[in-house]
């Protein structure tokens, strides 16, 4: 672990009442990790943490991800030496222009994989930790720009970052990215009347009459003997709708393999880990990948196969979830993030994340100048001309069905 020379040191601080809050930096996973115990004890400490802030996803994560970024991880303490916040961050080299440009991001950031990504904060601490990483961040001059993705929009540490950036040295870009989770209600008929009358046959009726075709039964992965091959059945159903397409589908990457090979393991040992299998006749036809941190249920992946599409297993083996999170007492089934339109036939909400980007060279400056013009651009396009040609300039068919998600069960 490194810190801060003496004199940055003292530069790098803020106050928490008579505290004052200083920073050191990991270079490693090893060193990081003798800080879980207190990483474990601000989680338990924040009344809202997401399981993308646990250690067992972001080391997850970096094994798979990690090879060719540097870790910046950055423990926040006080005079007394206690831990009061982590930031696990990496840095890499991008291009913008044909420049370098050096952007420092959350562990768990780039790969489409994490969601409400945050600092780990004890709570009262949110200010002065913001404090101490804008001036941490003002020191090292080591960035171009700053990237934190997906942030709760409750995020304490957020809000303060955005008001301190407005009158500090450092140029400030906000983004909004919406998220969907549904709110689950004490039992299952309390759910179904939230549903559209239109929609909740899917949920009903169709599981029903799959009962009268087949053979159906749905298994929870419970056994670590069973992750290997629950995983393989995941990764080719799957890879069996988008390679149907012509595209190469989230499995493809050996690294994203490993990553749910290390994850599942790590979250299955936790008993976090909902990874559930429907059966047709003894055959595999539809998974679905979720995880359960505190009250809160997460669908990360799932798919189908394709020959089983007109049953509408995707639907029978969502329903079948749903019941039994709410029969176990969970409050909140997450889709994450993603705008795709049959979350709200399921009854969903939309939330927001918020990615702050912050610039402290003149080369990350104009990035954040083009990146915002690019944007603006876009949106006024999308607001003048008609939905045809906004497809056609996607590249799309008119009228063609949106791609869907990698949740989507239709």
């Amino acid at each position: 672990m490194s810190a801060l020379s003496s004199e940055a040191g003292l530069l790098n601080v803020s106050r928490h009442g008579n505290n004052r809050i200083s920073i050191q930096t990991c270079g490693t996973w090893t060193e990081l990790e003798a800080h879980v115990p207190a990483w474990i004890r601000l989680l338990q400490s924040n009344s809202r943490p997401s399981v993308f802030m646990t250690p067992e996803w972001l080391s997850s994560w970096w094994h798979a991800f990690g090879a060719k970024k540097e870790l910046r991880a950055l423990i926040f303490t006080d005079d007394r030496e206690q831990t009061v916040g982590i930031a696990p961050f990496y840095s890499e080299h991008q291009r913008f222009l044909g420049l370098p440009l050096r952007v420092l991001r959350f562990v768990g950031a780039g790969s489409g994989d994490s969601d409400a990504l945050d600092f780990i904060v004890a709570p009262g601490y949110e200010q002065a930790c913001a404090q101490a990483f804008l001036r941490w961040l003002t020191l090292e001059q080591a960035f171009d720009i700053c990237a934190l993705e997906t942030l709760p929009h409750y995020s304490a540490v957020a809000q303060n970052l955005s008001s301190l950036a407005q009158h500090g040295d450092l140029k400030l870009h906000s983004e909004t990215s919406p998220n969907f989770f549904i709110d689950l209600p004490a039992t299952w008929p309390d759910y179904l009347e939230t549903l559209e009358p239109g929609f909740r046959p899917l949920l009903t009726r169709y599981p029903k009459r799959l009962h009268s075709r087949f053979n159906v039964s749905v298994i929870r992965c419970e056994r670590e003997s069973d992750l290997a091959s629950s995983l393989d059945a995941l990764f080719a159903l799957h890879q069996m709708r988008w390679t149907g397409r012509g595209e190469p589908g989230a499995f493809s990457s050996a690294e994203r393999r490993g990553f749910y090979r290390r994850m599942a393991h790590a979250f299955q040992a936790r008993g976090w880990l909902e990874f559930w299998l429907l059966k047709l006749d003894g055959e595999i036809a539809a998974a679905q990948f979720c995880f359960r941190y505190r009250d809160a249920v997460y669908l990360l992946q799932e798919g189908f196969h394709p020959k089983f599409a007109a049953e509408k297993v995707g639907y029978a083996l969502r329903a079948h979830v749903l019941q039994q999170m709410i029969r176990s007492g969970a409050k909140r089934y997450d889709f994450l993030g993603g705008t795709d339109s049959y979350k709200a036939r399921f009854g969903a909400r939309c939330g927001t994340y918020i990615t702050l980007r912050l610039a402290g060279t003149m080369r990350g400056r104009l990035c954040l100048a083009s990146r915002r013009g690019k944007l603006q651009f876009k949106q006024s396009l999308k607001r003048m001309l008609p939905a045809a040609v906004v497809a056609a300039l996607r590249g799309e068919k008119a009228g063609s069905p949106k791609k869907p998600s990698a949740g989507s069960p239709e």
